[in-house]
């Protein structure tokens, strides 16, 4: 169905393109295909629940040995999978992807926002040549274009040229509520090309006008795109303005230099020039509006292109979750049944006619480099099966290949290649790339992706400490050998995390209150003591 309604929306040479020329109407059945397509799906997922079910390896074989072998019969449904694109577990998965790469390299170093311009030279010419069109009429033009600029925006930034040699980056497709696209980007640079000082982030980085008579292009671009409102007390009316304030905290005070703040931005250089002003909407707005920039960018793709530098770390959980947060919404509902994830995920669901266009053509709503290798994690014979609620148990348990998985083909890797067993589970994808259809692990010959072991809540018991301890234990042939400890097998995995000191005792949380329980009744007794010769004092 995808691919008979995007063949329907290429234009073609010698061929009547009426659907082409709809307008409004051709948003309209753009939105109007990819939700049904979406909801084609959806429908297949929700109509095949009870063929999907997964449970763990060894609740098949009790069902077996207690004479059951319906299918139906055991296992838990399976919702809506983090497969499926835009899901709640597709998201999740994403930022914990994201928080790997930043577990690997460190904090990210620049963050930057490109959005896409319609009155790109590539989309003018184009709709010059059909008189009477805009570009809002043709949002397959516009996504297309933007995917081609964006596409060659992440080649040049990782060619090193704007802003050095570049180690990893995450990059996230939004789309503005008047539909645009925008991309959000992190980018981690090589050590030597991280900004350490006021100095390196000047040198990639401004928050100011240009000069217009030393360079009059980058200055219409940077009045064109990078001028934030007006707003303040210049412009009450802006609606960026809460409570008689900017959302965004402009204007911007004045400062001579760049300084770092714990907030996890530089506070940018922003010189206090009377000679440097932009009239806006018929207001003259300076330096302190002025959105911050890398000038090659701007010139390069003449766009808004918003590059910070994050040099803390304090913001990073937020700049992750900012970037996988997920699809717009309209309204808000109440929803009786909350456990039911599809209706959920098409509840006020906002799709706009570029969005409709992307997803069509299948352009990736995420990318990220070097890839992560998930890593599922299970205790012994507790891996999940997921089958067909029609298959007999019988025929299940007898699948080639059924009782291997991630983890127990680490032990026999382990047991086969020398060089692996220097290797944490997580460390593995480094050197080792997962052959899914053998189901074994295999010497990399290429470069190594990035391991991240499935998240467990610690309320899991058992699970949670053998996740802990496979972030520490080298070349285990079996689960035993996880919880062997100075050639002691522990009784448990808790008991092997004690053993290995990762489980702190809460003697300093305990001396820390008592401490601060003695300071309280010192300096009650104190206040007392004050209150008792104040007492005196003016009885005296």
């Amino acid at each position: 169905m995808r691919a008979f309604i995007a063949y329907q929306i290429q234009e073609r040479m010698l061929q009547l393109d009426t659907l082409l020329k709809g307008g409004r109407l051709f948003q309209q059945f753009l939105v109007d295909a990819y939700a049904a397509l979406e909801e084609d799906r959806l429908d297949y997922i929700r109509k095949n629940q009870k063929n999907l079910r997964s449970e763990v390896y060894k609740g098949i074989y009790d069902a077996i040995s207690n004479g059951d072998n319906d299918a139906n019969n055991i296992g838990q449904r399976v919702i809506l999978p983090s497969s499926y694109t835009g899901s709640a577990r597709y998201m999740l998965n994403n930022y914990q992807d994201a928080m790997a790469i930043c577990r690997q390299y460190g904090h990210p170093d620049l963050f930057i926002t490109f959005t896409c311009n319609v009155k790109w030279p590539e989309i003018v010419r184009e709709f010059d040549a059909k008189p009477g069109y805009k570009p809002e009429d043709r949002p397959d033009i516009v996504s297309r274009l933007f995917k081609m600029k964006l596409d060659d925006m992440i080649s040049y930034i990782k060619s090193g040229k704007p802003f050095g040699e570049v180690e990893a980056e995450v990059c996230t497709i939004e789309f503005q509520k008047r539909g645009l696209p925008h991309a959000h980007m992190l980018i981690w640079l090589k050590r030597s090309y991280k900004c350490f000082s006021a100095v390196d982030i000047d040198s990639i980085i401004s928050a100011e006008l240009p000069d217009k008579t030393v360079d009059s292009v980058l200055y219409d671009i940077v009045s064109q795109f990078m001028i934030h409102g007006p707003c303040g007390e210049i412009n009450p009316n802006s609606p960026c303005m809460r409570e008689g304030k900017c959302s965004k905290s402009f204007p911007k005070q004045y400062k001579s230099e760049t300084i770092f703040e714990t907030n996890g931005f530089p506070v940018y250089r922003r010189r206090d020039d009377s000679n440097k002003f932009v009239l806006k909407n018929g207001i003259q707005v300076d330096n302190s509006f002025v959105v911050p920039y890398n000038s090659e960018l701007l010139l390069r793709y003449n766009a808004h292109i918003n590059v910070e530098s994050c040099c803390q770390s304090m913001l990073i959980k937020y700049l992750f979750k900012y970037i996988n947060k997920g699809s717009d919404r309209a309204r808000v509902v109440f929803q009786e049944n909350k456990e039911d994830e599809i209706l959920a995920y098409l509840n006020c669901r906002y799709i706009s006619p570029y969005e409709a266009v992307w997803r069509l053509f299948q352009y990736p709503i995420h990318s990220r480099k070097p890839s992560v290798e998930r890593l599922p994690i299970h205790l012994p014979l507790e891996q999940n099966v997921v089958f067909n609620g029609d298959r007999s148990l019988q025929s299940i348990v007898s699948q080639k290949g059924i009782e291997h998985t991630m983890l127990t083909s680490w032990f026999e890797a382990n047991k086969t290649f020398v060089q692996a067993r220097t290797l944490t589970y997580a460390e593995f994808p480094s050197k080792f790339v997962w052959d899914s259809r053998t189901k074994m692990w295999k010497p990399r010959k290429k470069k190594g992706s990035i391991g991240r072991i499935a998240y467990v809540h610690p309320a899991s018991g058992e699970l949670y400490y053998l996740r802990m301890l496979l972030n520490f234990q080298k070349g285990a042939f079996h689960f035993d050998d996880i919880k062997t400890i100075n050639g002691i097998i522990q009784p448990s995995y808790q008991a092997a995390c004690k053993s290995l000191g990762l489980l702190g005792d809460d003697k300093e949380w305990i001396e820390a209150l008592a401490n601060a329980a003695l300071q309280d009744v010192n300096s009650i007794q104190e206040n007392q003591e004050e209150v008792v010769s104040r007492k005196r004092f003016f009885a005296g």
